[in-house]
């Protein structure tokens, strides 16, 4: 029955999220990573309130980041 079980093949690609906070200041990084995280600021707004301080990301790549499907998770 499990004869063909493995090992998932390692997350391929790069993530939004981490590639914005490497191009902000750590303490501008570590805001975005908490607002992120915290599951009380819905996603379109947050990504809306990024968008107006200049921080293009959407809605649903914060929701993959949040669910941990992304690479660096």
């Amino acid at each position: 029955m499990l004869e063909n079980l493995s090992k998932p093949e390692p997350k391929r690609g790069y993530c939004k999220v981490q590639a914005i906070c490497n191009t902000l200041s750590e303490s501008d990084a570590e805001i975005l990573k908490t607002a992120i995280d915290d599951p009380t600021w819905v996603a379109k707004q947050l990504a809306k309130a990024l968008k107006q301080r200049g921080v293009e990301i959407s809605d649903t790549t914060i929701l993959r980041h949040r669910r941990r499907e992304c690479i660096c998770n």
